[in-house]
């Protein structure tokens, strides 16, 4: 049967792709990004239906079921929009190869050079991360502990409804990208490494997305080859695009959004606002988090109704109305905010999580002005690393120097960036602790890339679209104080500005533009210098980064070199020896009940192949539930069920890591039961 189920894989992607051609004017870049979100929203509608019925497990029918979701979305779309003079996606391609070519040969020495290196690094990447997405197990915390966990539990129940499992996330996260995840994991015969195709996908599909951006905006085509090549080396893309993390996906859609808003007021046909719905729904399913970018969504749809409003630009509203409802009820609805209304009195969750995580936690207006002002300055310092490169120690000097500025405006203002914490999920640190800077680093020296660009943009004459570019600028600053004021400062949060940066990037453009016109010498071998610079920053961040090494190095061994309790245990070293000791004793089939904790690893539990049956006993705020009859063993922290007499310790001596732990692993133990 695997054999058959890659075909259907397989054939579902071309049958996207063949879809989108149909209902996309004749741009390549459309056709992909368009491609990519019928297949996504034809997942998530089917994983709502199949977890309906009861068979959210069953790969047959994940392998058809599909199709008929997107047959019926291009039925819709031939209704309103069809192309019927469409040209092959292959085709496209073939051309647009040939167009890159004929570009470079024609060149002059210094853009022969730049864009030599620009595509060496960008190639020299991509291969970094095919080796890492092939040989590495997803292994990121949040995965380890509810993500990917919570998908095996769905697979377990046969449904993704209201489930309360040991970490929060389990039952309260939305639904939708889960339906996208097993998807081609099942359809891979539970192959873990499938787990991570949708970011993967998310990566590459972005920098479609920036190159229609930058063609819309009207840049010529080397400046947009260079924009959408610089959003592949940015390191917390990188970094994300080989784990199961969700926000580059979430970046992805807010990308692909931004595409159909500014197509739509450039050309003003309807396709545009049938897709923008959609995909606005499949955002808003997809996070929460997306409500950070309502403000400046709705920034960037005002003003191009006011530039506009000459050309009548709300005659289509009938249809924003319409494709609107249809799309939340359809793809929204179902997500899980619903749930969490019914359950908890919150579409996020618990009370809990709201308090931790939320602006609830600010308390009045007063001290909510004050600290996100704080968390405004904390993010921006974040931004001023140089990640990457910070993984080879002698850049470490220059990136302090870096940390200056914002240690003296602490000091001189007595800004308590560092001494107050009451705001922060962990206390914030000037230059970010190598743990941050490594698991999740920002952008690093793409950072000076925005900083000219914005600098031109305000100073420079002669700009054009300067009304388009000021606006996403104003939209990226919208979202970034969202992020600042919405909740605590974390130190992880620098995933999150993906979505800032998809209103700031093709601002670069404008520094580019200038860039590739220059006659000067100087500035011409700084752009090599600083470009190189920029590439190996890429290179070093995803070849170095500690939960997926592809050398030696730090004192740890490559991926080449762990078994997979290893490799998934990576960024908890104090629990490898009890996740093997578990994987030695327990039976491949077994029934284990779990007595854990919310930061606790239950996805390895699982086992290789996926086969053990796994119960949470003590689920998020409800104390400890019995044990299920027929349950073979029992697994437990001490710190939930007291250790007896019998009960095995699976690790007597603990790995001393602490400079890589934010939280520290207790003594687990194991019962047999029968």
């Amino acid at each position: 049967m695997g054999y058959i189920y890659f075909i259907l894989f397989l054939s579902f992607i071309l049958l996207n792709l063949k879809i989108s051609s149909k209902i996309s004017t004749n741009n390549f870049s459309e056709i992909i990004i368009t491609g990519f979100l019928i297949y996504s929203t034809s997942l998530s509608i089917s994983g709502y239906i199949l977890s309906f019925i009861g068979l959210w497990y069953s790969p047959i029918l994940w392998g058809v079921l599909p199709f008929f979701i997107a047959l019926i979305i291009y039925q819709f779309f031939k209704n309103f929009e069809f192309i019927e003079n469409h040209k092959s996606t292959f085709k496209l391609l073939g051309g647009n190869i040939q167009k890159i070519s004929e570009e470079v040969k024609e060149s002059s020495f210094f853009h022969k050079r730049f864009f030599q290196i620009l595509f060496f690094f960008v190639f020299s990447v991509f291969l970094c991360l095919l080796t890492s997405y092939f040989v590495n197990p997803p292994n990121e915390w949040d995965s380890m502990t509810g993500h990917l966990n919570r998908i095996l539990y769905f697979i377990q129940n046969g449904n993704t409804k209201h489930f309360i499992g040991t970490n929060w996330n389990i039952d309260t996260y939305p639904k939708s990208f889960p339906n996208q995840q097993v998807y081609p994991f099942l359809l891979h015969e539970k192959s873990e490494i499938w787990f991570k195709f949708q970011n993967f996908s998310s990566y590459i599909i972005t920098g479609f997305a920036f190159y229609g951006i930058c063609k819309r905006l009207g840049y010529t085509f080397k400046t947009r080859l260079i924009v959408s090549c610089i959003y592949l080396l940015i390191p917390i893309s990188l970094i994300q695009s080989t784990t199961t993390d969700s926000d580059i996906v979430l970046a992805c859609y807010l990308s692909i959004l931004v595409y159909y808003l500014i197509s739509y007021f450039d050309q003003f046909e309807k396709r545009y606002i049938l897709l923008g719905s959609i995909v606005f729904s499949i955002a808003l399913a997809h996070k929460i988090t997306f409500v950070f970018s309502f403000p400046p969504l709705f920034i960037l749809y005002s003003y191009f109704i006011y530039k506009k409003r000459s050309e009548r630009p709300l005659r289509h509203f009938k249809y924003i109305i319409i494709t609107n409802f249809i799309s939340l009820l359809i793809i929204v609805a179902p997500c899980g905010y619903l749930s969490n209304m019914v359950n908890y009195g919150h579409p996020i969750g618990p009370k809990t999580a709201t308090q931790h995580q939320s602006i609830e936690r600010a308390g009045d207006l007063g001290n909510l002005f004050k600290q996100g002002s704080r968390n405004t300055i904390r993010y921006t310092s974040d931004l001023f690393n140089l990640d990457g490169l910070r993984n080879i120690p002698a850049f470490e000097r220059i990136n302090n120097l870096c940390q200056e500025p914002f240690k003296f405006l602490d000091q001189y203002f007595h800004l308590g960036l560092v001494s107050e914490t009451n705001f922060t999920i962990l206390p914030f640190e000037f230059g970010r602790r190598d743990l941050f800077a490594n698991g999740t680093p920002i952008v690093g020296i793409i950072s000076i890339i925005f900083l000219l660009s914005i600098f031109l943009l305000i100073f420079s004459k002669k700009i054009n679209n300067r009304g388009v570019l000021s606006i996403l600028f104003f939209a990226f600053i919208l979202h970034f104080l969202a992020l600042s004021f919405t909740a605590a400062y974390d130190p992880w949060k620098g995933r999150y500005m993906q979505s800032s940066f998809i209103y700031l990037l093709p601002i670069t453009g404008v520094l580019f533009e200038k860039m590739l016109q220059t006659k000067n010498r100087i500035f011409q071998y700084s752009s090599l210098g600083f470009i190189f610079l920029v590439g190996l920053s890429a290179f070093f961040t995803i070849s170095l980064h500690r939960r997926a090494l592809l050398f030696d190095y730090y004192g740890q061994k490559s991926i080449f070199n762990l078994n997979r309790i290893e490799a998934l245990t990576i960024s908890r070293p104090d629990i490898t020896k009890s996740y093997l000791n578990f994987e030695k004793i327990v039976p491949k089939n077994a029934k284990v009940a779990l007595g854990t904790l919310n930061d606790d690893y239950e996805y390895p539990l699982w086992g290789n192949e996926f086969t053990r049956k796994l119960t949470p006993i003590n689920p998020f705020e409800k104390g400890i539930q019995a044990i299920p009859e027929g349950t073979d063993y029992l697994f437990f922290s001490s710190e939930v069920i007291k250790p007896q007499k019998g009960d095995i310790l699976l690790d007597t001596k603990k790995v001393n890591c602490d400079s890589l732990l934010t939280v520290k692993a207790g003594n687990y133990y194991l019962r047999k039961l029968k």
